[in-house]
């Protein structure tokens, strides 16, 4: 069936299915059994958690391709294109493999529905078959339990931080969210766990797994200061004073390392991972960019422990002019308590409209959010243009603004600024 551009595909993967999240292992599976996806050939990685995901794969992958490893890379949502989601060797497949996948998905799924997330992981195992690449990395959509990616066996995972998020399909504690996330664990396999404290329930069904436990702080440590990162692996190898990548979290950096190292039977050279670091470019994640003498800082923090740790790096990098921010926010996030995290560490605020997501909180109530917070600035408009020409005509050179939330925020802002791409 011949669906046109990709954009055309798109739109029918919006609406072959009755609902946008529905989470689930057996259509995605019983499609992947129908066009023989399974098992993969390659090493598989899964990464799972709350925040932290793309830092852990994007780095992850930086590091097997200065190895020599050939990779390809599953993540969501992106930012400004479709391809972003899958990538060979870090760079985004062209709009005729995607078409490609769409199309033999589409032949293979006969009755069965599948949500856009489905689809697309589909296709990124098929593309990722196609290449042979050596390894494989999942970056988990939405828990983990359910999340599509889980229909792989992984060899390896990583788990970051877990805090609240998606409440509404996780359940409404960490201790509840924990095990869905663990769950991408498989018996006897390593899992690289990024923080040193965890809810209790997630190491109970880790044990219950019989996956083989790395945790930070105890199988293995790190220390870091402003910009040098030093990993001693659980092997027992020590990497000395690393780089690090301005604006990451040195925890999944460190986890990425001790993952990579898993990956690689140990053979991971100071040299290899000094280079996967230094080369190591993440898309909005504390993305800093010029423009027009101002600093502008792009991060999809969009639940309160990103926003925190979004605040810790603005207040580290104090800024000779002051500080704006352009916010989004998806209307099921905990929205007060990510405007307070935020406000300390700017002077004033403006909402922003999201067209094109249902799940969007509307510009004017999170004005009002930002006004009880008093950082609001009056707005006439809340559109993405008519928000970013207020603020570079009211902001002065030497000034900050900070691009943060949804990635429909960063997505919206960032050609606005010039930038058109991002791998």
């Amino acid at each position: 069936m011949d669906r046109g551009d990709l954009d055309g595909w798109l739109w029918h993967l919006e609406r072959i299915h009755s609902k946008e999240i529905d989470l689930g292992l057996s259509r995605s599976a019983a499609v992947a059994a129908r066009m023989g996806l399974l098992p993969l050939d390659s090493v598989v990685v899964t990464v799972a958690g709350t925040n932290g995901k793309g830092t852990v794969a994007y780095t992850t992958d930086s590091l097997l391709q200065a190895k020599g490893k050939t990779t390809g890379r599953y993540s969501s949502p992106h930012l400004l294109r479709y391809n972003e989601r899958i990538t060979l060797n870090g760079r985004a497949v062209g709009d005729g493999q995607v078409l490609e996948a769409f199309q033999e998905i589409e032949s293979a799924r006969g009755e069965i529905t599948l949500t856009y997330f489905e689809f697309s992981t589909l296709a990124a195992l098929y593309l990722f078959a196609k290449a042979a690449v050596d390894v494989v990395i999942l970056e988990v959509g939405l828990g983990g339990r359910l999340d599509a990616v889980n229909i792989v066996d992984a060899d390896a995972v990583a788990i970051t931080s877990i805090s609240l998020d998606h409440q509404a399909w996780l359940g409404d504690s960490v201790d509840l969210i924990a095990p869905e996330k663990a769950a991408v664990a498989r018996p006897d396999r390593p899992v690289v766990l990024a923080e040193a404290s965890y809810p209790s329930s997630l190491f109970k069904t880790l044990k219950t797994i019989g996956a083989t436990t790395l945790q930070s702080g105890v199988n293995w440590v790190w220390e870091a200061d402003a910009d040098r990162l030093s990993v001693r692996l659980a092997s027992g190898v020590h990497l000395e004073s690393l780089p690090m990548p301005l604006g990451l979290q040195a925890s999944n950096l460190a986890s990425a390392i001790q993952l990579s190292a898993i990956v690689l039977e140990h053979d991971l050279p100071r040299e290899v991972a000094e280079a996967g670091l230094t080369q190591l470019e993440i898309p909005g994640r504390q993305q800093r960019v010029m423009y027009q003498q101002r600093e502008l800082i792009f991060d999809v923090a969009h639940n309160t422990a990103a926003m925190e740790a979004l605040s810790v790096f603005l207040d580290s990098r104090p800024c000779v002019g002051r500080t704006h921010a352009i916010v989004g926010l998806m209307a099921d996030k905990e929205v007060e308590l990510i405007v307070r995290a935020l406000a300390n560490s700017i002077d004033s605020a403006c909402a922003i409209a999201l067209p094109g997501t249902d799940r969007a909180l509307p510009a004017e109530d999170l004005w009002a959010v930002l006004d009880r917070a008093s950082i609001a600035v009056a707005q006439p408009d809340f559109s993405a243009d008519a928000v970013w020409n207020q603020l570079m005509k009211g902001s002065h050179e030497g000034a900050r603004i900070v691009i943060c939330g949804s990635f429909h925020t960063v997505a919206s802002i960032m050609p606005l600024a010039g930038i058109d791409a991002v791998c």
